[in-house]
């Protein structure tokens, strides 16, 4: 308790206190290798705020005590510590700090110094966010990284998240690689952001070529924390809580503002819709009748520490997330060990676990006509939520067949539970000086249960149930692997030598089964199992597997530290190919160049570190699907037959595709040139990249006469995209005094999408929603751009209709002022489908991130914003909220055109659409650019001598708020719209009623021990 009241007592007051000073220290702090003096060094005593800084002629005097440790920080120079004690003069010499460049990052199958990496990899320091509330690691990432998009399908707790590195490369999967602590993985949801270290991303070939078939959309690579050596044990514990608000722009009519449409649209409706079953005076906002505020809780606590032989981090974590949306919620629990043991001079083992279980309630998404936020934005505002709540009866429409989405989300039952096991064990044996063996055996292994219970119910005749259904699935995937490495590293005089080979062999299986019945004789929960049913028998099931085998090799070398030369090669076999494809090989090759360490620009003082860089590679995509080229049947029930006189059911088979044995890889061919750059005492960091790179033979489906049978025609290697652009970042970091310290980021990526051939096949559509599909693939356009008519406003007199080309009939004669005209684009003087064109581009002009921080005293403050620019978003609720029907409209329609208000582009008001106005055209596509402060966080770091008398190490208060304010035009709910879902690649920035991201604001804890 006493300990509990300290610290209270210190997070109200924020008490200081001040010790007596015992001595007087003084001296000159001057620079390593010139012997120049330092103007402006912090001097600060060791755990106090007690602090000095150097003046001009680089002078410093200080009063500490005996027992005092002076600490001497300066921008651009190591940071260094010296024991007072008896000493009244204490003259330091700082040396130069290229840790910017020099510190260590992950590379494929192991680390290499940032100065001597040659490709384009970025990287995500998580001590730079540990007073950030991240729910996943896709949250960390996104837009943090140059040339590394994220982004959110949907908001829903524990909801899909697309990455796209460098752009969008292929119609198939564009997913990256993900590999944690070595082992591969198709996600990152599942892991704890607090377990984590570092987050690399290798965006070229020439640094993903040794990943080889897996390596085409980039690699993720996730480093977790690791215990130290030679440090006692140390416990940390990270709490947060906080509250969650849901992000809304729509601008949805009141009751009394959709009477008054319909009321006008009556008056040329030839049948008049019955308006007095409603009353105006009802105004149902259906959008926040679904909606809350929403709770979200984290804890965290790690115990780590080490000998010089044993290191260790043990810890565990709960996450829990209501959803915004009613009937939406995420529960996650994180276990995690990681040891390495020295077990003998020659001799290295360790293991790496990580457990998760997670429970999901989710709505129903995805879906354009009875998705709960779909429908919510739809309903009409006159119907009320209830027409007798005492009973528990719902109402309804009286016009359209849109359920209740009240009533949706209180009989939906669904949920599933996962858990996740991925961990690794490995050896590392020194079999001779400078040469090392690991072999490493990793598992990640998934279990998911699927659980759901529709029980009986009545709202009315188009959202009912007449019999009650329990259902339950089950599905586990096992990827196993076998990674085995021999690496050498070799230095002769001005020659470093470091020498890669492995082989590895890798394997995948899942399967899934499900079942469910009907007629539950007690709609009581704990019946909600499958032999409670008493008919309706349905089962299915199924399994896949696949192998792969590779051998991989890489040589890095650097000459006099200056001049680098980087060199892979891999080979792939895989089991989705056939015995004559089933290999590929990749390579790739990368040359630097420190220009700072040259002699020409050694003597420049401003400047720190210069490297060129240029690399090209071709690596793999075997995200095709697992029997691609093998013909298989379907026997599910549709093909059920019955003969014979005792009418006994056969099940039927069916070959739905053709394929073509000779498929092989889709290959990534890419060239990449770059610079890395510290000016100014490594104040700052610039990097460059050029990119180019091309997607060869990708797999695409091509069309067959329907006489041949088939449902689809064969899949053949075919087509291919390039995507060129420029990614920069730059960041700044400086301190003015002893007390004051700031950094500046930024970061800016740029690509343009083409897809350069279909082959013989035709132009691909996508992007569906209710009235069609939005997005169109085509050669010499970007992938999945927005395609349908363009609009010229709207038709203000007869005159206008007369001289228009023909839209409507064959004359026109339906047409009146006020109707939309749509654009002759072919200019044949007809509007038909031959007028489609594009429309817009999902693709931003270009992304960015800017981090701002500062430090004073033991205060901190951060803020992150994240945007992009130039994208499109089709807004396929629109086509509902214009649409001459009984659904809610959007405000817009309040400003249809009319004899009297002739200044706007919404069409009259009809009671039937004459000329399809709501036809896929340019009136639903909006800009999408956006600027977000995407974190806004403030920090108190409590000082040392206040933390001994409870005895903590450390302890840090912070408030925090997530998507706090946005800059868009998009008057949709949210304009970071990713794919409708996560396997939906052709749909990006289709925008149908997407659960939108919710504004966040909590306050945390971290404490150390």
């Amino acid at each position: 308790m006493r300990k509990i009241a300290c610290l209270a007592l210190i997070m109200l007051l924020g008490w200081q206190v001040s010790w007596a000073q015992d001595a007087l220290v003084k001296g000159v702090v001057t620079g390593a290798e010139d012997g120049l003096t330092i103007p402006g060094v912090s001097v600060v005593e060791k755990g106090t705020t007690n602090g000095t800084t150097t003046d001009f002629d680089g002078k410093y005097q200080i009063n500490v005590g005996t027992d005092a440790v002076l600490v001497f920080s300066y921008i651009g120079m190591k940071t260094f510590e010296v024991a007072v004690g008896t000493q009244t003069e204490i003259n330091v010499k700082l040396e130069a700090d290229n840790v910017a460049m020099d510190e260590v990052v992950v590379v494929g199958y192991g680390v290499q110094k940032k100065s001597d990496v040659t490709g384009a990899v970025a990287s995500v320091d998580f001590e730079d966010l540990e007073s950030q509330p991240i729910n996943s690691v896709n949250d960390a990432i996104k837009g943090r990284i140059a040339g590394v998009q994220v982004m959110s399908n949907s908001g829903s707790p524990g909801g899909s998240i697309s990455i796209r590195v460098r752009g969008i490369g292929s119609v198939n999967n564009s997913d990256p690689l993900y590999v944690v602590d070595g082992v591969p993985t198709s996600d990152i949801n599942f892991l704890n952001p607090n377990d984590i270290a570092s987050v690399e991303v290798l965006k070229d070939a020439s640094s993903s070529a040794i990943y080889g078939s897996r390596g085409a959309n980039g690699v993720v690579l996730v480093t977790t924390k690791s215990g130290k050596t030679n440090t006692s044990p140390r416990v940390e514990v990270d709490a947060y809580y906080g509250v969650k608000e849901v992000l809304n722009n729509w601008e949805t009519t009141s009751g009394s503002e959709w009477y008054a449409i319909q009321e006008e649209m009556n008056k040329t409706r030839t049948s008049p819709i019955d308006l007095s079953q409603v009353d105006p005076a009802v105004n149902t906002d259906w959008f926040d009748e679904i909606t809350r505020s929403a709770t979200v809780q984290d804890y965290n606590v790690s115990v780590s520490g080490g000998s010089d032989k044993l290191t260790y981090i043990m810890g565990a974590g709960f996450y829990d997330e209501e959803g915004t949306v009613y009937g939406s919620d995420y529960e996650r629990i994180n276990a995690r060990l990681k040891t390495d043991y020295q077990a003998k001079d020659y001799l290295k083992i360790g293991t790496n676990i990580n457990i998760q279980s997670n429970k999901r309630h989710s709505i129903t998404e995805g879906s354009y006509h009875t998705g709960t936020i779909n429908t919510a934005i739809k309903l009409e505002p006159v119907v009320p939520v209830w027409k007798n709540e005492a009973e528990g009866i719902y109402d309804y429409s009286k016009f359209t067949d849109y359920p209740n989405p009240v009533a949706q989300i209180e009989y939906d039952n669904y949920r599933t539970e996962q858990f996740r096991l991925l961990g690794n064990v490995y050896a590392e044996l020194e079999i001779i000086k400078d040469l090392k063996f690991k072999t490493s055996y990793g598992l990640n292994r998934t279990v998911t249960d699927t659980y759901n219970f529709t029980p009986i119910y009545y709202v009315n005749n188009n959202q009912r149930n007449d019999i009650n259904n329990v259902y339950r699935g089950y599905s586990k995937s096992v990827y196993q692997t076998w990674e085995n490495t021999l690496s050498y590293h070799k230095t002769i005089e001005k020659h470093d030598i470091v020498a890669l080979a492995g082989f590895t062999k890798e394997k995948s299986r899942s399967e899934w089964m499900s079942g469910s019945k009907n007629n539950i004789p007690n709609e009581d929960e704990a019946l909600w199992y499958l032999d409670s049913g008493a008919d309706g028998d349905l089962a299915s099931g199924s399994a896949s597997e696949y192998t792969l085998m590779s051998y991989l090799g890489r040589v890095n070398y650097a000459y006099d530290n200056k001049y680098l030369l980087t060199a892979s090669f891999r080979a792939d076999g895989s089991s989705r190919f056939s015995d004559g494809n089933r290999w590929g090989y990749f390579p790739s090759v990368a040359v630097g160049w420190k220009m700072s360490e040259e002699d020409f620009l050694k003597d420049i003082e401003w400047l720190s570190i210069l490297k060129l860089r240029g690399g090209w590679g071709q690596i793999g995509n075997q995200n095709i699907g697992t029997y691609p080229y093998q013909t298989t049947m379907d026997g599910n029930s549709q093909y059920r037959y019955i003969f014979g006189v005792n009418e006994d059911v056969y099940q039927g088979y069916v070959v739905n595709a053709m394929k073509d044995e000779n498929i092989q890889w889709e290959t990534v061919e890419s060239l990449n040139i770059g610079f890395d750059a510290a000016l100014f005492d490594a104040r700052l960091e610039v990097s460059f990249d050029w990119f180019d790179k091309d997607t060869k033979d990708m797999l695409l489906s091509i069309p067959i006469p329907y006489y041949y049978g088939y449902e689809s025609g064969p899949t053949v290697n075919v087509g291919e995209a390039n995507n060129k652009g420029v990614e920069m970042s730059f960041n700044w970091r400086d301190q003015i005094g002893s007390d004051f310290s700031y950094s500046i980021g930024l970061n800016v990526s740029t690509y343009k999408n083409e897809m350069v051939s279909l082959g013989s096949g035709e132009p691909i559509t996508g992007g569906s929603y209710y009235l069609g599909s939005a997005t169109r693939t085509e050669e010499g356009e970007a992938i999945g751009y927005f395609y349908g008519y363009k609009t010229d406003g709207v038709f203000q007199n007869q005159a206008e209709i007369d001289a228009h080309a023909i839209q409507q009939g064959g004359d026109n004669s339906g047409l009146q002022p006020g109707d939309m005209k749509f654009v002759d684009v072919n200019g044949d003087g007809t509007i038909n489908g031959d007028d489609r064109t594009k429309i817009g581009d999902p693709n931003p002009d270009f992304t960015y991130g800017i981090n701002l921080g500062a430090q004073y005293k033991n205060w901190e403050v951060s803020a992150f914003f994240q945007g992009s620019k130039g994208n499109d978003v089709f807004n396929a609720m629109k086509t509902h909220l214009y649409k001459f029907d009984e659904t809610n409209k959007h405000k817009d329609m309040l400003n249809s055109w009319t004899p009297t208000n002739t200044n706007t582009n919404m069409p009259r008001l009809s009671g039937y659409d004459v000329n399809d106005t709501n036809r896929t055209s340019d009136r639903f596509v909006e800009d999408g650019s956006y600027m977000r402060l995407k974190n806004l966080m403030v920090a108190y770091n409590f000082p040392k001598r206040l933390l001994d008398k409870v005895k903590l190490t450390s302890a840090k208060l912070y408030f925090s708020g997530q998507n706090l304010w946005t800059i868009t035009d998009y008057s949709g709910a949210d304009p970071e719209i990713g794919q409708v879902s996560s396997t939906n690649y052709l749909s990006r920035g289709v925008d149908i009623g997407t659960y939108p991201q919710a504004k966040t604001y909590v306050v945390g804890v971290k404490l150390g021990f």
